[in-house]
């Protein structure tokens, strides 16, 4: 008998509990109309290879645990022995009707098939969540905690045993059982919504990899082996492994990955899809030898160069000739060195942004030097290619010699450099503020001591660089400077800031040909002069190389601008002066 003296005042005969029911009822249904909506009527393209006989099996199951919920408190309300008020339950209320004009003993009936349905159907929902996608529902809060807490664009370093290598090991992911626990986790996790397959760079534009498609591969292929694994090690010994490379992914899903880290964005349960890759990558390159023709060339010429470009170490510092800019042989460092990176070293259009960039210091007053010769590749496309060794090599010697110099702040122009020296050279003992030039650019623009007069009539678009912006969160301070430019007007792209675009030159993709589908530069280019800008601007000398190939094979007067060179531009050291002169200096071409 139940005595309401001991009604507790959240359930049982209060209101809430129905209205909760109803509430979240209503809203699941709704929820499962619009994902019928999504995958049968308009068919997003972001469910392709999502197995969407398994989810609509899953949909009928939560429809139908809804529907028999308040089909039961409908009878119950029919019977007048519902727990909570009509006034609280709307919705159950309202199809109570159905059951008024019955018999007690129909009433009955239906009460104990929509009791033991609405069992059945929790109970059968609950063993079979972990043989489906579902898995998520019991791994996903776990793979949030375990998510790394460090920016986006750092990679975890990997210790390199040679002797364990000889020793059978492996150099990277090799098979199921080098992948982390991590990694094993965000296979279970994965929801197939098909939202980082619909923000990728590579998917966009016609390439075989979707980051979706990755995780399911590799998660069918964890339930394969998982067993034989543990039977194997049971027994103490080990099953036959299998390559993940091609066997699991094909090698070409592998390379057409730009690292951007648009997955990692969009993922509602934190998978971390570019880690996955890079290791497979690791054991590409250095446990079996196999990667892309042009990516040994990039790899050689960093061997022997210590620069992707192959140039020799002894021109660094040339694009600084004649402008008084103080190269650091020995001593300690001023305030800030700056740290000028390959790209504007030893590639034309990009020097400009190291020019414009020096002068700008230098009109600013801000003591800085470069490193010229003593400078390296800060090991990027080493290690987003997949070579740790290499990038290790390189890594603890910049360390020696930033450390060797005293250096405390660092200047930087390329974000590739910024979130290396930033994010992963603590890992080898160097700790430094690294400053990103458009960030610094914005703080002397702030503090008045430049002063942007002359007017720069243009319409600007700005493209968001992927390892300044959505690796390290550096979206504002760009903005900020060509928003103090006179006469600069800005338009934004349908894909900006966090949801930027890549170049493509991301993951050691700018030293390697895209045979497949649309380049990827072309389409970033296509969607900045879509919105009528004269000027693409940039904040990234890679950036600034694959856009202005964009737009060269375009064709038409779109330019591509660094944000320093507008802003030298605005206060009266227009670059445009030191092209004419180089140009004037440099012999005519052969006929």
């Amino acid at each position: 008998v139940f005595d309401e003296r001991f009604a507790l005042p959240l359930i049982g005969r209060s209101g809430w509990l129905g209205l909760v029911q109803d509430v979240f009822a209503v809203l699941v249904i709704v929820g499962v109309e619009m994902a019928v909506y999504f995958r049968k009527v308009r068919r997003d393209e972001r469910f392709t290879g999502s197995h969407l006989e398994e989810a609509d099996f899953i949909l009928l199951m939560i429809l139908g645990i809804m529907i028999t919920l308040i089909g039961l408190n409908a009878v119950k309300i029919a019977q007048g022995v519902n727990e909570s008020p009509a006034a609280w339950t709307p919705a159950s209320t309202l199809v109570s009707n159905l059951f008024k004009s019955m018999t007690a003993g129909w009433q009955s009936f239906f009460h104990g098939l929509l009791l033991w349905s609405h069992i059945a159907l929790i109970l059968g929902f609950l063993v079979y969540i972990p043989y489906s996608k579902h898995l998520h529902i019991l791994t996903s809060f776990v793979n949030v905690f375990f998510t790394k807490t460090k920016p986006m664009g750092k990679l975890a370093a990997l210790k390199i045993d040679l002797e364990a290598v000889e020793a059978g090991g492996s150099l990277g992911a090799a098979t199921v059982r080098d992948l982390s626990q991590k990694q094993i986790l965000d296979t279970f996790t994965c929801t197939e919504c098909g939202r980082c397959q619909d923000v990728c760079p590579a998917w966009n534009t016609g390439k075989p990899l979707s980051p979706k498609l990755l995780i399911m591969n590799l998660r069918d292929h964890v339930f394969e082996q998982g067993e034989a694994i543990l039977d194997a090690r049971a027994e103490g010994g080990e099953p036959e492994a299998v390559p993940l490379n091609p066997d699991v992914v094909e090698d070409e899903v592998v390379w057409d990955c730009v690292t951007c880290g648009a997955c990692m964005q969009e993922c509602p349960v934190n998978i971390e899809h570019v880690d996955h890759i890079v290791d497979m990558r690791r054991n590409l390159v250095m446990g079996e030898s196999r990667f892309p023709q042009e990516a040994g060339a990039l790899l050689r010429n960093m061997e022997s160069a210590k620069n992707p470009w192959g140039v020799q170490q002894s021109e660094r510092a040339d694009w600084a000739d004649g402008l008084g800019v103080r190269t650091l042989e020995d001593g300690r460092a001023p305030e800030y060195l700056y740290w000028v990176g390959c790209a504007a070293s030893f590639d034309d259009r990009a020097k400009r942004i190291a020019q414009a960039t020096a002068r700008l210091l230098q009109r600013a007053g801000v003591p800085f030097a470069i490193l010229g010769p003593r400078e390296l590749c800060t090991g990027d496309p080493a290690r987003r290619m997949g070579h740790e060794y290499l990038f290790q090599q390189l890594a603890e010697e910049n360390v020696e010699t930033l450390n060797g110099v005293g250096a405390r702040k660092v200047i930087v122009n390329c974000p590739h450099c910024f979130n290396t020296i930033r994010n992963e050279y603590p890992d080898y003992g160097g700790r430094y503020e690294v400053i990103h030039h458009t960030q610094l650019l914005s703080r002397l623009l702030d503090e008045g001591r430049l002063r942007p007069t002359a007017e720069v009539q243009a319409l600007v678009t700005y493209h968001d660089p992927c390892y300044l912006g959505r690796h390290n969160g550096v979206y504002d301070e760009p903005r900020r400077v060509l928003d103090r430019i006179p006469g600069v007007r800005q338009v934004e792209m349908h894909r900006h800031r966090e949801r930027g675009f890549c170049c493509g030159a991301g993951g050691a993709r700018m030293w390697m040909e895209e045979r497949i589908g649309k380049r990827i530069n072309n389409e970033r280019t296509d969607e900045a002069a879509s919105t009528g800008a004269d000027v693409i601007g940039v904040a990234c000398p890679y950036c600034m190389v694959m856009l202005d190939d964009g737009a060269k094979a375009k064709g038409g007067d779109l330019e591509v601008k660094d944000v320093a060179q507008v802003v030298a531009e605005s206060v009266g050291i227009d670059d445009r002066r030191a092209r004419t002169r180089a140009a004037a200096e440099s012999p005519p071409d052969a006929p």
